[in-house]
């Protein structure tokens, strides 16, 4: 009886592992069992087709717990691209990505727009600021202050005149229209080289260089274009106009003559100056590009002046015995001036863009502006002479410009369009400096200058001491010459040199 209850004992608490042992034979057939699992090989299908492995999971010839890793017998490949570093720029417009634009394990390199504090300026053709990477092409220093200044070496558009100065033999007194009468100044004068400067300023309100505000100035020197003629060059020198009184002698096509062969020696000049200058002030926003370019646009106001004078002078010496020519004085001076003066305001829309490579770059401006142009024409004469008798006698007005007519000032308000085109080239000598020269194309609608004012219409009646009028009384209505405000166009054009620096 002890005997047989140790048995049961040893039946209940003894560990599965030393039951097992404890057979010598394995059971006829597969079942589960408590304790630890035990490996079952597969079957061989030809000694027991009847028998399905029990459960979910298929088991192998491994131990349960520890999966056997199926390794096919030919494995797919694909070839892999280098990995490339994802390049960002950073405006300062909005939060960096997180995640890398490239699969894990690829960096992200954050670059900003411009290059950092201290970055020194690779020899020509070093781009990048990681070494791999693509191209940046960014060497200009951070800094939130830039300016330039430019040396400026423009033409402008000569003026459009009416005939002036005209010369013939001496039965046709140098009328337009009559026998050989050419024209020695009329049509295009004026074809002018000016130099001047242009001052740009600029701050941006972030690091970014996203938004900024931008001013420019610039004023182009006063520059003459000269004419002068006299009787040792031509054998008569007359100032034609039209006579609208048809109670004087010759009316229709008429001149004043000044010197000739017979009556008087002499000559006539004229000059033409011109200057021109202007300032703008513009609000400047970033709108598209990457590290090696971008785009810019430009909003706000433009002012735009230029000034013109016009003056004819004419001197003659009456020879002894003569009776003539147009004015009853032995020796005298008649001078003619018109004087132009153009303002506009406007406000200006536009676009800047910029491709940088290394440290060459090329950036082009487009702007214009629309407002209002006001315009000034100022109209006077002058008359020295020296009577048969000695006395000296000054009289207001010349020729063309006549007391009671057109002389005076008189102004007006137009409508006008101010474009502007520039194009550089530069290169960045440090990451503060840059050098560049360009050329620059800036137009004016509807400028009045002074050819524009002249009215050759006259009635000869009206102009002081002249003796081919006669006796005859002028002539009722609207007295001539008239003031002319006609519109004419204008334009700058020429090399830009200059030097820019940031801070």
């Amino acid at each position: 009886m002890r005997r047989t209850l140790l048995g049961l004992a040893l039946g209940v608490f003894a560990s599965p592992a030393a039951a097992q042992t404890a057979r010598t034979a394995p059971p006829p057939q597969r079942s589960a069992r408590l304790g630890a699992p035990t490996a079952v090989p597969d079957p061989a299908p030809a000694a027991d087709p009847g028998v399905t492995p029990a459960g979910l999971v298929h088991r192998s010839a491994g131990a349960l717990g520890a999966p056997t890793p199926v390794v096919p017998s030919v494995m797919p490949t694909r070839p892999v691209a280098a990995a490339q570093p994802s390049v960002v720029e950073d405006r300062g417009t909005g939060p960096l990505p997180t995640t890398p634009v490239y699969p894990p394990g690829v960096p992200t390199v954050v670059v900003p727009s411009v290059a950092p504090e201290g970055f020194v300026v690779g020899p020509p053709g070093v781009d990048g600021l990681v070494p791999g990477a693509v191209a940046i092409g960014r060497v200009a220093g951070c800094g939130k202050w830039y300016s330039s200044g430019e040396y400026l070496l423009w033409f402008t558009k000569s003026a459009e005149i009416p005939p002036l100065v005209t010369t013939s033999s001496l039965p046709f007194n140098g009328r337009l229209g009559v026998g050989d009468t050419r024209v020695l100044l009329g049509g295009s004068f004026g074809d002018l080289t000016h130099s001047g400067g242009r001052v740009t300023v600029g701050r941006w309100f972030g690091d970014g260089q996203c938004r900024g505000l931008e001013a420019r100035g610039f004023y182009v020197n006063q520059d003459t274009a000269t004419f002068s003629a006299n009787t040792a060059a031509f054998p008569l020198l007359a100032r034609p106009f039209f006579n609208v009184n048809p109670n004087t002698p010759f009316f229709g096509s008429s001149s004043e003559v000044v010197a000739d062969s017979v009556r008087a020696t002499g000559g006539v000049s004229a000059a033409l100056e011109s200057e021109a200058w202007g300032a703008e002030l513009n609000y400047r926003r970033y709108l598209l590009g990457g590290p090696s370019a971008r785009l810019d646009a430009l909003v706000g106001y433009r002012y735009f002046g230029l000034e013109e004078r016009l003056t004819v002078t004419e001197r003659f010496t009456r020879i002894p015995g003569s009776t003539g020519p147009g004015f009853p004085a032995v020796f005298g001076t008649v001078t003619d001036q018109f004087r132009t003066v153009n303002h506009f305001h406007g406000g200006q829309v536009g676009l800047l863009g910029e491709v940088r490579r290394g440290r060459w770059s090329v950036d082009g401006r487009v702007t214009v502006a629309f407002g209002n142009l006001n315009r000034t024409a100022e109209i006077m004469g002058g008359q020295s002479l020296v009577m048969p008798n000695g006395m000296p006698v000054v009289a207001a007005g010349g020729l063309l410009a006549v007391p009671g007519a057109n002389v005076g000032r008189f102004t007006d308000n137009v409508f006008a369009v101010v474009p502007e085109v520039g194009l550089n080239v530069g290169y960045q000598v440090t990451s503060r400096m840059r050098v560049f020269v360009g050329y620059n194309f800036l137009y004016l609608s509807n400028a009045l200058r002074p050819g524009d004012t002249i009215d050759t219409g006259l009635d000869a009646a009206r102009i002081p001491n002249f003796l081919d009028a006669g006796t005859a009384a002028p002539i009722a209505g609207v007295p001539r010459p008239r003031p002319l405000l006609k519109s004419s166009d204008y334009y700058l054009q020429g090399i830009t040199f200059g030097l820019s620096f940031n801070w």
